[in-house]
C-alpha cells in the first residue's frame, strides 16, 4: 500500500473539451489526445472526458452509455465497476448522481451536507492483511504517544510543535507534495524542490512519489468509485478508513505510472526505497535533542495534528462548505480547513483549477501556502507560477441568483 500514511495527501466539468462532440462516437485516439493536453489549457480534462466516455463500452453509442452512468448512484456505479477485475484505473467514469445516491436503500446522511453514504467495505468484518495491521498499529501507537502531551508540557515544546507543524504541514505537504509535486503549479531550483520534499517526508504521510500518484488518481476520479477516498463510502472512510484497507485502496492506486516524472528522478526513488529509515531517524533525532517531551510534541502530537488536518481536506472539504465553481463533484470551500491546512480548504476552487498555485481566490480566503509561493517568487526562487485567468473562472462560476428588486 502507501508507505506509512498516504493521505490525500485530492482533484470539473460542464463545458466540452476540444474534439468532443455532443453526440456520436468517442474514439480511443480522441480520448488519448484529450488526456495529454496540459493542465494550463484545460481545467480538468479527465472529468470532461468522463461526461462522454463510457468506462466499459467501446460501442458507437458511447455518449448514451455515459449518460446512463451519469444517472447512476455512486453505489450502483461501484457495484458495476468492481464486478469487472482488474479495474482500469486510467479510464474515467462519469460523476454519479447525488439524487440517485440519496435514494439508495439504507443510505446514511452526513449531517449538514448533501452527501449520502453507502459503505462498500465492512471495517471489522473483512479480512485484514499484514499492511492493515501494521498501519493500524503505527497510527494507533502515535496517537497513544500524543496523549502524553499534558505530562510533558513546556513552552519550549509548544514552540517545537508549532515550528514542526509549519515545516511539515505547510512547507512539506501543502507547498511541496501537493502544489509543486502533484500539480506542478510552480517550479523551484532542484535543490530547493528536494529540500521541501524532505519536509514532506517528515510529515510521515508517505514518500513523495506515492503521495503524488495517489493524489493524482483522486483528481482523475474525484467522487467516483475509482477515487481512493470519496465520502460517498462514508465520512470515516474518506477521512482515514481508506488508509486501513490495503486491498481496496491498492485496487485503485497501485499503478504508479502516473508519477513517472518523479520516478525518473534518483532522489524520489531514494526516498521511496529508504522511507522507513527517515521516519525512524526523525524520532531518534527528536529524542537526542529533547528526550521524551520532544518525541511527544515535535513528533507524535505534531504528526497526529498534521495527519488529521490533511485528512479533513479529503473528508470535511468534500462534505461541508460551499461551491463557487461547477466542478461536478462534492468539493467544497471550507473556511476552517482553509485556515488549519494553510489554504487547502478552499477545495472547490482547487478542484475547479487544479493547476493553480493559488487556492484562496478572494482576499478573505486565507491561503498561507500561496503567500509562501509569493515570497519565493520575490526571492527569485519560484517561477512558472500557474493561475487561472478571469475568463476561465467566469466560465466555471456558478451563477448566483439575481437579487430581487425591492
Amino acid at each position: 500500500m502507501v508507505p506509512l500514511l498516504q493521505p490525500v495527501g485530492s482533484w470539473l466539468k460542464r463545458s466540452q473539451a476540444p474534439g468532443v462532440r455532443a453526440s456520436g462516437s468517442i474514439t480511443t485516439r480522441t480520448i488519448r489526445e484529450l488526456l495529454i493536453l496540459p493542465a494550463s489549457q484545460l481545467r480538468d480534462v479527465s472529468a470532461r472526458v468522463a461526461e462522454v466516455a463510457s468506462p466499459l463500452s467501446a460501442s458507437d453509442n458511447a455518449a448514451t452509455e455515459a449518460s446512463r452512468w451519469a444517472h447512476m448512484s455512486y453505489s450502483d456505479q461501484y457495484d458495476e465497476l468492481f464486478c469487472h477485475k482488474p479495474l482500469n484505473t486510467k479510464k474515467v467514469v462519469p460523476k454519479p448522481s447525488k439524487e440517485a445516491q440519496a435514494d439508495q436503500p439504507g443510505a446514511g446522511h452526513v449531517p449538514f451536507s448533501d452527501v449520502y453514504t453507502v459503505p462498500k467495505r465492512t471495517f471489522f468484518g473483512r479480512s485484514w492483511n499484514a499492511t492493515d495491521l501494521y498501519y493500524t498499529a503505527f497510527i494507533g501507537g502515535v496517537h497513544l504517544l500524543a496523549l502524553a502531551a499534558p505530562f510533558t508540557f513546556s513552552w519550549d515544546m509548544v514552540a517545537l510543535f508549532l515550528g514542526s507543524y509549519f515545516v511539515t504541514g505547510c512547507l512539506g505537504i501543502t507547498l511541496s507534495y501537493h502544489r509543486q509535486l502533484s500539480h506542478k503549479s510552480f517550479a523551484t531550483p532542484k535543490w530547493l524542490e528536494y529540500v521541501l520534499a524532505y519536509c514532506g517526508v517528515l510529515a510521515v504521510q508517505g514518500d513523495p512519489l506515492e503521495w503524488a500518484s495517489s493524489h493524482r488518481y483522486h483528481h482523475l476520479h474525484t467522487d467516483t468509485p475509482l477515487d481512493p477516498h470519496s465520502p460517498y463510502e462514508g465520512f470515516f472512510w474518506s477521512h482515514m478508513g481508506w488508509l486501513l484497507d490495503n486491498q481496496a485502496t491498492m485496487e485503485r492506486v497501485s499503478n504508479r505510472s502516473n508519477a513517472d516524472d518523479l520516478e525518473s528522478q534518483w532522489y524520489y526513488r531514494f526516498l521511496r526505497d529508504t522511507y522507513g529509515w527517515h521516519v525512524a531517524a526523525q524520532f531518534a533525532v527528536l529524542y537526542l535533542a529533547g528526550g521524551l517531551p520532544a518525541m511527544v510534541w515535535g513528533g507524535a502530537l505534531r504528526m497526529v495534528w498534521v495527519w488529521h488536518i490533511t485528512w479533513f481536506v479529503n473528508s470535511a472539504s468534500h462534505c461541508w462548505g460551499y461551491q463557487d465553481y461547477d466542478t461536478g463533484d462534492l468539493s467544497k470551500n471550507n473556511w476552517w480547513v482553509g485556515i488549519l491546512a494553510f489554504g487547502e480548504g478552499w477545495h472547490n476552487n482547487h478542484h475547479a483549477f487544479e493547476f493553480s498555485a493559488r487556492h484562496g481566490f478572494e482576499w478573505w480566503q486565507v491561503d498561507m501556502t500561496w503567500g509562501m509561493i509569493c515570497v519565493l517568487e520575490k526571492l527569485g526562487l519560484a517561477s512558472n507560477i500557474k493561475l487561472p485567468t478571469e475568463r476561465q473562472k467566469a466560465r466555471l462560476a456558478i451563477k448566483k441568483p439575481a437579487a430581487s428588486a425591492s
